[in-house]
């Protein structure tokens, strides 16, 4: 049997559709819980000096995609074929450009400001949000990006809305998107997903000054 431990910090972020990953596939996952205050004393214990990190029996595998696309491969959370793997990679690349525009935007700060966080909603996300909608009228797409199961697509989508909408304080971000917002809910709908829904610890707000 294989042996699973994610390396995070205590939030979701970039972990979280790993974290859906192995939810979806019930497989159970160790984590080991970052501090934000020992970070930079043992970033260094990393590959890339980032996280997320996998252990997959004792091998340390970086890098948020491809840990994702990774766990995608080995639950069957790929598509069928290499072209279905393609579209979901083009999903995947494209609500990318949320965390890279979050990236730019914030500087790596851990602290979001609201003077950054009103333009950032405002200007940027509603270009990706509207790029990602037409992605759902392609003939690949069903009830989720690719086809009508849940891919690694629909998880990594997921996650970057929940980090939006934190940024929103709670709102809404694809209310005037709603084949988008159907989607986050069919996702958010499936039992294995729901179930850890209701039990995950909130995620952590971030101060305006």
């Amino acid at each position: 049997m294989v042996k699973y431990v994610l390396h995070y910090f205590k939030a979701n972020g970039r972990a979280e559709s790993i974290r859906l990953a192995f939810k979806l596939a019930g497989v159970d996952c160790e984590e080991v819980n970052i501090e934000f205050s020992e970070w930079p004393k043992i970033k260094n214990r990393y590959p890339t000096r980032e996280v997320p990190a996998l252990e997959v029996n004792g091998q340390m595998l970086c890098q948020s995609k491809a840990i994702l696309r990774y766990l995608a491969q080995e639950f069957g959370l790929y598509g069928k074929t290499n072209l279905e793997a393609a579209f979901i990679d083009q999903a995947i690349d494209m609500v990318e450009d949320i965390w890279a525009a979050a990236n730019h935007t914030f500087g790596g700060a851990d602290i979001i400001l609201k003077d950054k966080a009103e333009p950032f909603l405002r200007e940027i996300i509603p270009s990706i949000y509207a790029s990602l909608e037409r992605l759902l009228a392609l003939e690949v797409a069903g009830d989720f990006f690719v086809g009508n199961s849940i891919t690694a697509a629909d998880l990594f989508f997921f996650t970057a809305i929940d980090f939006v909408d934190v940024m929103s304080k709670g709102a809404n971000s694809l209310e005037k998107f709603p084949k988008l917002d159907a989607l986050k809910r069919r996702i958010a709908a499936n039992p294995k997903i729901a179930a850890w829904l209701d039990v995950r610890p909130p995620e952590a707000t971030f101060k305006e000054i």
